[in-house]
Order: structure tokens, then C-alpha cells, then sequence
């Protein structure tokens, strides 16, 4: 019997995007083939790492296991703002997208013509990180000599990409949907609830963790944390206004996540969680939504 098959569009969310891990081990728990994956910001992180060959439970192990104080601290206070692509470049090792194990598109939006931008070759990094370029907090990217940035601000979760990569139904993850009571965001270190074997990929990360240096301005960095935080709430409610209008016919999970802020990847577990639960509800029926994967004829 051949597998079930869906196109992922996996939306932004910051650290509310760690539930698509979630999402992603129900998949497999069903059998269902993830044929392609189209992601914006966030959602191109995890949707890079699938399209690489990483299974969802590798997902869950590092991000269960990362240092994500030292890396928050290192992300936050980048003079020049380009830690974040500097870790994405060691962990995607220079992959180019065409060569990928999964057809993938990363979201961005051209700052110059505010049109979609669907990167779907070149090198993996500089897609992810122009995908998450988030405005007035991370850096722009050129590529192709293109100003880009976050595709959330067009497209926050990407169907019309997730459409054009392959003839397969497609499956939406939206994770910003707004919650009646938020907890607080912050930075603080958590323990890893359970063990896990950790994947080969935890090793790049950490080697470019050693080797950066953090700073010692705890009241600046809080105060920067802060202001990040209203920023990327106000960013989130706009995104999901506008996604929820774009493709009312797709199918859509939107897990429970709303009250995670920001900055809260200390969370990790119970954001994956989260994801998890959303996907079983969705997939059994429990949303009132009777969806099920069609096998390809």
C-alpha cells in the first residue's frame, strides 16, 4: 500500500514554531509522508532541517537538549546581527537547497517591491536566515541581489509556495494565533526533562556555541528582551489576521501556543508538546474537521 503524502506549509512564529516538531512526529506516528515542505521564518528553519533529512524525532532531541540561554544571549547581543546566520551556516554545513533530500522553499519578502519570494535553489543558510530576517531585529539578507527579509510579512504561513513545490494536498501549520492569557517570555535556562540520544547535528551547534563570546550586561539585554517581546506579539497578531484570510480552503493545524512568548525556546518540550497534541486533535477529528491524508492513485 502506497504511504499518504502532504506538501507541509509551516509558518512563523519564532519559538511557537517548535511546535511544528510536534506536528511532524504525529505525521510519522500515521504514516504519513511529508513529500515536500515550503516554510516562512521560523517554519523555514524546521521545514530546512526536514527538507535535509532530519526526522522529527532528531528534532526533538536537540532542541530539547540546546544550551538556549548561551544561544539566546549570543543571538540578542550580535553587534552586527549576524549570529543568527552564522549558526545556521555551521549547522547546514553549505547545502544547497537543489540538492536537498525533499523539494523545499523558503518564504521571503523582496524589501524594495514587497513581493513573495520563494527561494527554491541556492545556498540553504543564506534562504533560512533571509526567510527569518525579522525587520528592525535581524539583518536583511541579499540574495541574488535582492534585499529580503521575513516572508511573514507576505505570507506568514506559505501555502502558494507549499502549492508550487509539488502536486500533493497541502497541509498548513499556523502557530500564531493569540492566546486570552500569555505567559511572561524571558530567558532562562531549563533542564532537559528526559534523556535522549542527541543527533550528529547537536555537535555543529555546539561547536559554534563554544566559540562565541557572551557579555556581561544582564539590564541591557533584559531591557532589549523586552522590547523584542512587544515588537514580535504585535508581529504575530498581524500575521495571523492576515493568514487566516489568505487560504480559508486549506487545511490547517493551529496548536495551542499562544500563550508561549518570544523569546521562550527554554520551553522547548512543552512547545513541541503542544504542537503534538494539536496535530492528534486535528488528525482524529476531535476539531470537527473530518481530514484525512488521501493515498496518491
Amino acid at each position: 500500500m502506497v504511504r499518504p503524502r502532504v506538501s507541509l506549509a509551516l509558518g512563523g512564529g519564532a519559538a511557537k514554531g517548535l511546535a511544528h516538531i510536534g506536528v511532524l512526529k504525529g505525521l510519522a506516528e500515521d504514516g504519513v509522508e511529508v513529500a515536500s515542505v515550503a516554510g516562512t521564518s521560523m517554519g523555514a528553519v524546521i521545514g530546512g532541517l526536514v527538507a535535509q533529512g532530519h526526522a522529527a524525532g532528531e528534532l526533538e532531541a536537540l532542541v530539547r537538549a540546546i544550551d538556549w540561554f548561551r544561544l539566546g544571549r549570543i543571538i540578542v547581543t550580535s553587534v552586527s546581527g549576524t549570529a543568527f546566520h552564522d549558526m545556521l551556516r555551521e549547522s547546514f554545513s553549505g547545502v544547497k537547497i537543489e540538492d536537498l533530500a525533499l523539494p523545499f522553499a523558503a518564504v521571503c519578502c523582496d524589501l524594495d517591491s514587497g513581493e513573495m519570494v520563494s527561494l527554491t535553489v541556492g545556498d540553504l543558510a543564506d534562504a533560512v536566515s533571509a526567510s527569518a530576517a525579522i525587520p528592525g531585529i535581524l539583518p536583511l539578507r541579499v540574495v541574488n541581489g535582492r534585499r529580503l527579509v521575513d516572508g511573514a510579512v507576505v505570507e506568514p504561513v506559505p501555502v502558494t509556495a507549499a502549492e508550487a513545490l509539488l502536486d500533493a494536498p497541502v497541509l498548513a501549520v499556523n502557530v500564531v494565533r493569540p492566546a486570552a492569557t500569555p505567559r511572561s517570555g524571558g530567558m532562562v535556562r531549563a533542564a532537559i526533562p528526559f534523556k535522549m540520544e542527541l543527533p550528529p547535528l547537536m555537535g555543529r551547534v555546539n561547536r559554534w556555541l563554544r566559540r562565541q563570546r557572551l557579555t556581561n550586561e544582564t539590564a541591557e539585554l533584559r531591557e532589549r528582551v523586552t522590547r523584542w517581546e512587544t515588537v514580535m506579539r504585535s508581529f504575530h497578531i498581524m500575521q495571523y489576521r492576515l493568514s487566516t484570510c489568505a487560504h480559508p480552503d486549506v487545511d490547517t493545524i493551529e496548536p495551542e501556543v499562544g500563550g508561549f512568548g518570544w523569546f521562550d525556546f527554554q520551553r522547548a518540550g512543552e512547545i513541541v508538546d503542544a504542537g503534538y497534541r494539536s496535530y492528534r486533535a486535528f488528525a482524529d477529528g476531535a476539531t470537527g474537521r473530518d481530514w484525512r491524508p488521501r493515498s496518491p492513485s
